[in-house]
Order: C-alpha cells, then structure tokens, then sequence
C-alpha cells in the first residue's frame, strides 16, 4: 500500500516537473517566435523641411512660440524619434531666466538654457513614441527671454532666438505594421499622404505591349493621386518585387500564372488586397508565407473592358471605404471636367471665400504672433496684364487696448503690398474691408497670402506691467479672394509649366489634349514613362483617362506628345528641332555672356512711355530674355550616364508641344524619370533643356533656353486689342490718327455733299 502511495507520488512528481517545465518554457518559445516574426526596426533620418514647409523663423519679444505640424503615418509603429535643430540667441539676455522650450502635443520635452556668452546651440530632443499619433502632431517651440529682472520693456528689439530649422532633421527608428486586409486601407494606410518618405511602388503587368503600358500608367497615376503631393517611385516588370507594395494589373491568367492557386478567378472588374507573398506561387494546397506589412493589390477582369473599369475605380479610391479585402465593380461614373480644373486651381472671374481656399477663421494674440498663409493655385498659361487688379475683401475683428501704431500687414508671394491700421482704441469690427491689389504680384502656380500682425499694447514704458494677452485680432473664413478675368497665353517651350501643372499636356485634367509615345517595347522605357506621366498626374490631381498611348508617331498629331525613348529609337528628323540636336552631328548651343534685358519702354524710347501713361499703363512688359548663344555642330553626344529632358515645338505643327525624356540606354532613361519626383530636380528644370547626371545618389540638373519662344493660349478680341495697345502705343497713336483722318475726311465729304445739295435746291 505505501508502495503504492509512493509510486502515485513520484508519477504526480514526475508529471508535475513536466507541467513546470512546460509553463516555463512556453513563454520562451512565444517571445522568441514573436521576435522572429516582428521585423527589424528601420532607422534613417528625415530632414524637417521634408516633412513640414519649414524655414529660418526669428522669435522675438519676451515670450513667443512657433508650431509645426510634424506628419505620423498610420502605417509607422514608432520605437524612436529624436529632433536635432540648431539656434542662435541674442547675447543680451539673462541666463537665469530666458528659456526655451520644446512642446509635443502640449507636453514639454526639453527646456534650454539660453547662454548669452554662448549663444549658438544644437539640440536633440527624443519625442516619445507614446506622444505621436498617427496623422499630424504638434510640435511647438516657445521662448521666454528677458534682458533685465525688472522694468523691462517685453518688446525690446534685443529679445530674440533665430531658429535654424532648415538645416533641422529627426532620427527615426520605425518598423510596419501589419497591413489591413480591406480596400478601406489603400487611401489611409497603404498610400497614406502623411507618409513623409518617398515610397516605392511596384506594378507588375504581363508585357510590354501597348495595352499593358497603358495599364500600368493608369495604375501608377491612380497610386500617386493618393498620396496628394508626395513623392512615389514606380518600377515595373512582369514578376512580384518583395520588400515593397506590389500591385498587380492583368488578366486571370496572369494572375494564375504570378499566384498560383491562390489566384482569383474573377467575373467581373476585380479589385482586392491581400498580404505580399513571399514564397513563389505554389498549385496545390501549400499556404504560401507572406510578408504582412507590404501589400498586394489584384487588378484583374475577364477582358479589356473590365479591367479598364477595375483600374478606374483604384484611380478614384479616396474615401476609406469598403471594408471587405475585395470587390466586384458594376460600374463607374467618373466625374467631369473642364480645362484648367486641376486640383486646387481657382478659376478666373471668379470669388472665393477664404473657406473655400481651405483656410480657417486665425485668431492672433500677443505682440507679434506667427503669420497666417493663405495658398492657392492660378493656372501657369495666365497672361498677366500690369493694369489688371484681384480684390480681397476681409472681415476682421480686433480687441481694445492697441496703441495706434498696430497694423495688419499683407504679402503676397513675400513681397508686402498693403496694410489695414488698427488705430480704434476701442476695437473695430470691420466686413467688406476692401483692398486691391495690380495682378502681377500675382504668379502662375502656387501663391501664398501671407497675414503678418504686428500688435503692440497700448500702455508701455519703462517699469510699467505691460499686458499682450489682451492683443487679440480674428480674421474671419468667410472673407473673400476675387480673381479677375485673365487671359490663357503662354510662352513655351518651358519646362516649369509642366512641373507646376503639367502645362500644356494637362491642360485638360484627364490628359485627352495629349498621347504618351514609347516607340521601344521594353519595362525600362515603360517605368520612365508611367513614372512621368503619374508625377503629371499629380499635379493636376486627375487620372489620366484621356490620355493616348502610341508606339508609332501619326504624320501629323493634333495633341501634344509626351515621348519616351533611347536616343536610337528617335527619328532624327524629330531631333532637328530640339534645343540640342543629340545624334550626329551634334548641334549645341553655348551662353555667352550679354548685356542684361531692358524692359520694353526704355527699347521703344520717351514717346511710347509717354504714351503708355497717357493711357494709363505704368508698368511695362518684362519679355523673357533670349540671351546670346553659341551654336555649333560637333561630334561627341550624350554620355551612357547622362539623361535629357528637352520641350520644344512638334514639327509640323503651330502650336503644339514635344515634350522627349531621353538617354543612351533605357535604366538611365528610367531613373532619370524617377528623380523627377524629387522637389529639388523639378525646381531646376527650367527653359527648354535639361540635362540630368547623377553623384551618388544626388541628382544634378543642368539647364538651359536655346529655342525660339512660340505662344499658345486663346485671347478675346478685347484683349488683343488691349496687348497691342500695350506693346506697342505708338503704332496705335499712328492707328488712331490715322482713323480719325479718315472720320473727318468722310464727314466733310459728307458735309459738302449735302452743302451742293442744298445749293442746287435754292
């Protein structure tokens, strides 16, 4: 019987030990699975201007503050952040009370000691991750400074801290999340505007046929509408890419062929997401490993009709919505459009209220709080006209107690041009306050309206309590912008039209004024042209439905031609017309220095000034300068490593663009087209050349105006009258005499036959 006990016990013991052992071991084996599957963080480092249009900012007074919207995709899962920015403060202050302070989301990170016999500084200020949250966050920066401990004046000029926040930049160590597995994913996690690092999108189509080109280029321009004004690089090929997002466009035998058995066997035009393979495609009941942070998009249909109607409702996918990993498309309706309705652009004639322009009701307080930007978009043909005037019409409130010296200043595009005085003791409440301004200050492409308040209180001196709380001025959201009627005439060839809307091309937002030609069928040439036309695309923030897709050029095109090919693939007779002829043998143009451009009242001399002010015209025209050019023909051309992007006119047409991305060899042509996405590349792009090279990863742009300039546009009859008159007063002075002669002549003829009349009748 004790045997027995004995024997149960060390059974228990035994099976006990076991059960220990295993409870032990278990969380282990989990934690250690959990590592394996948790991929490795990412760190690389962002510069501030990148994530946030930031510059130098100056604080002043004895306390101040400037705030940032630091971007949070909801595709990051935060391990780290650090922010390092550099300052410089004034020397006048005190060190035992002049601070400043470094904010997130309304919780102080980091206070600074500001030295004044060290008064440049760098700082690096780790924002918690707890602290970020997906979409946008505030980052504030304040100052309180002080040059004495008593009887201080809180508006002395020696009350500053100068920010560098140009040359500030954050330290991020990120991993992915996993991706949802529903469509409601792809405009707000998948391709999330917020993200601020240039993402890589890989589209994946049978071939490289014409169909397929187009394929993909609709797909690469649905890809880049969602992530709004963010860079996107495209490759494509006719294999999955790991690593990267994968969106698959083609028939469900490609899809079968790519996936397997995994593949959908649609009925309709087919959309669905699903988790990015990462094992090859398996036919039987394997389940393929997958990498759950990157996504695979399926595009598919049973013929050409369905899957143009699967890649126009991707295109217009902008609202989270369905939930469900795919779906079936009946049917879409894409909305209409008219010339110059890009995204964002006003519209000429027209009035506006500052809500409607996206910008919100402000309200400023203290002594010299931070400006207030109003941005719109004008389209980049626009003829401005010196005699021309836009009109804003404010509504604004401000508190009691401002001394009269307070103003409300205004800037356009950096340069001040008016200013509302603030002088009531009592406050004023002003609507349909009234101020014009001439159009020139206005620019094509994006413009800033900048309100800049200088409040300053009422009572001030030397040991006086000086109150800034009470500086308080509104200006209100339904204040509004009127835009004049302008004519469309521009000057071309000018590649930074095309980069501010994708002018002339896009002229008509769905791109059916243009043809995209690939003369050589290979994936190099295709990834250099859906790569161009989705950074078009995206400027004007439409797809690109209308938009042609040829391998040979028609003998006469009546649409403007956006061509991507190898020098070799380029008929010369093209090339006789680019600003640098790049076959042999090579004709090139070389600047020589010339005297500078006079504006025009001064070629045509005193009598047409005179003249033009006579007829109330001031301003004269300022006529883009040609320069003086060497031209010669030579051997030697293009190096392998060197790409061009030329515009010019297209050859037997009047008024028509070619605009030619071009290179020796298709890879460099491609990524010539992929550092177009690059804010730095598309600024430097300008005249009717540009010549692109590469120092490591650093793209260079050499540019030049070589072409004769041609005008395109539409002018109302009044106008053309108005621009002669402009251009040239003294030939309408000639013109007008040269009428009224003729109107006296033909009175008096007239008088003289009634005056014989009348003597023959007596």
């Amino acid at each position: 019987m004790d045997a027995r006990i004995q024997e149960t016990a060390k059974g228990f013991l035994r099976r006990a030990t076991w059960v220990l052992a295993l409870a032990l071991f278990c969380p282990f084996m989990t934690q250690t699975a959990w590592a394996v599957a948790e991929p490795e963080p990412m760190r690389f480092r962002v510069p501030l201007p990148q994530l946030v249009p930031v510059s130098v900012h100056k604080l002043q007074g004895a306390y101040s503050g400037f705030d940032v919207s630091l971007p949070v995709p909801e595709r990051w899962r935060v391990h780290d952040a650090v922010l390092t920015f550099s300052y410089v403060n004034s020397t006048a202050l005190l060190r035992q009370n002049s601070r400043l302070i470094v904010e997130l989301n309304g919780h102080p990170l980091a206070q600074v000691v500001l030295e004044p016999q060290a008064p440049e500084g760098k700082v690096s200020v780790r924002l918690p991750p707890d602290l970020l949250t997906p979409g946008y966050n505030n980052l504030s920066f304040k100052v309180t400074q002080h040059y004495v401990l008593n009887c201080e004046d809180a508006t002395a000029p020696e009350l500053w801290t100068t920010l560098k926040l140009d040359e500030a930049y954050l330290d991020w160590t990120v991993s992915l999340k996993p991706v949802p597995l529903q469509l409601s994913a792809l405009p707000t996690v998948v391709f999330d505007p917020v993200n601020p690092r240039p993402e890589r999108v890989h589209i994946v189509v049978a071939s490289t046929s014409l169909d397929d080109a187009r394929r993909a280029m609709l797909a690469a321009s649905g890809v880049a509408l969602r992530f709004a004004y963010r860079p996107v690089e495209f490759s494509v090929s006719d294999t999955l890419k790991p690593g990267c997002d994968n969106l698959v466009v083609g028939s469900p035998d490609f899809l079968f062929q790519l996936l397997g058995a995994s593949a959908p066997n649609p009925e309709g035009a087919y959309l669905e997401v699903r988790s990015m393979p990462t094992s090859p495609a398996e036919t039987g009941d394997v389940e393929p490993t997958v990498d759950s942070t990157h996504a695979l998009i399926l595009v598919s249909g049973p013929d050409e009709a369905a899957l143009t109607k699967a890649l126009q409702a991707l295109a217009f996918v902008s609202f989270p919505f369905p939930d469900t990993p795919m779906t079936v498309v009946h049917d879409v309706v894409p909305p209409s459009v008219s010339p110059y309705e890009a995204r964002g652009m006003l519209q000429l004639d027209r009035t506006y209220t500052f809500q409607d322009l996206g910008f919100s009701s402000v309200t400023f307080q203290g002594y010299r709080p931070a400006p207030s930007i109003l941005r719109f978009r004008l389209p980049s043909d626009i003829l401005i006209k010196p005699h021309k005037y836009a009109a804003l019409s404010l509504h604004i409130a401000y508190s009691a107690g401002m001394r009269k010296d307070s103003v409300l200043a205004l800037f356009l595009n950096g340069k001040f041009f008016s200013s509302i005085p603030l002088n009531e003791k009592a406050g004023a409440h002003y609507q349909g306050y009234r101020i014009s301004f001439p159009t020139y200050l206005l620019r094509p492409g994006e413009n800033e309206l900048a309100f800049h308040p200088v409040l300053t209180p009422l009572i001030t001196g030397e040991c006086t309590l000086i109150q800034t709380n009470h500086l308080l001025l509104t200006v209100f959201d339904d204040s509004t912008f009127h835009v004049p009627g302008i004519s469309h005439w521009a000057e071309l060839p000018d590649l930074e039209l095309f980069f501010k809307d994708g002018f002339p091309f896009a002229r008509h937002p769905d791109g059916r004024e243009a043809a995209l030609w690939i003369p050589r069928g290979d994936f190099a040439s295709v990834e250099a042209a859906i790569n161009l036309v989705a950074l078009m695309s995206q400027k004007v923030g439409y797809p690109p439905l209308g938009l042609q897709v040829w391998d040979r050029l028609p003998q006469n095109p009546a649409v403007n031609v956006l061509a991507v090919a190898p020098l070799n693939a380029l008929p010369g007779k093209l090339l006789e017309s680019a600003p640098y002829q790049l076959v042999s043998p090579v004709g090139a143009a070389y600047p020589v220095p010339s005297p500078p451009a006079s504006i025009a009242s001064q070629q045509d001399g005193w009598i047409n000034e005179r003249l033009r002010r006579l007829l109330g015209r001031t301003t004269p025209i300022q006529e883009t300068s040609q320069g003086r050019l060497a031209l010669t023909k030579q051997t030697g051309g293009l190096s392998p490593h060197r790409a061009a992007l030329m515009e010019y006119r297209l050859p037997g047409t009047s008024d028509r663009t070619l605009l030619v991305l071009t290179a020796q060899d298709a890879s460099v042509m491609a990524r010539a087209a992929r550092s177009l996405w690059e804010f730095e590349t598309q600024g430097a792009c300008r005249g009717d050349l540009a010549l692109l090279s590469w120092d490591g990863s650093k793209t260079r742009v050499d540019s030049l105006r070589v072409s004769t300039p041609y005008r395109v546009g539409t002018l109302t009859p009044l106008t053309r009258l108005d621009f002669f008159v402009y251009r040239y007063p003294w030939a309408f002075a000639l013109s007008v005499l040269v009428a009224l002669a003729l109107v006296s002549y033909l009175v008096y003829l007239m008088l003289k036959r009634i005056r014989r009349r009348r003597l023959s009748a007596s």
